[in-house]
């Protein structure tokens, strides 16, 4: 078993995913819930978890996804020195992920 460290960009304990989950937990706790839990699982388990739903976006960058009530929530994050770090979040409206959206982590990965 592998355990990851979940931090957020760009201080490692707040940044603007916390801010969206943050907010989220006040407007829709179920959905925030799931998404915790599914961040516990990711620092758990890492990349090889059968238990979420992760996949690959290229060059280092990540993407946790979630269905829940019918609405697509995504978090972009990238792992470096033993941290899952916590890139971008949104909530998808359509098939494909927004191409701004991609260039936003991309860009906050550099940070890292």
């Amino acid at each position: 078993m592998s355990f990851i460290k979940i931090c957020y960009y760009p201080a490692g304990n707040s940044g603007p995913v916390k801010d969206y989950l943050d907010a989220l937990a006040a407007v829709r706790p179920a959905a925030y819930v799931k998404l915790v839990l599914d961040l516990e699982i990711l620092g758990a388990e890492g990349l090889r978890s059968k238990q979420i739903t992760i996949r690959p976006l290229g060059q280092g960058l990540w993407e946790l996804k979630r269905l829940f009530e019918g609405v697509q929530y995504r978090i972009f994050f990238c792992v470096e020195r033993g941290c899952a770090w916590l890139l971008h979040a949104i909530e998808k409206k359509s098939a494909k992920t927004p191409i701004d959206d991609m260039r936003l982590a991309r860009k906050r990965m550099r940070g890292i």
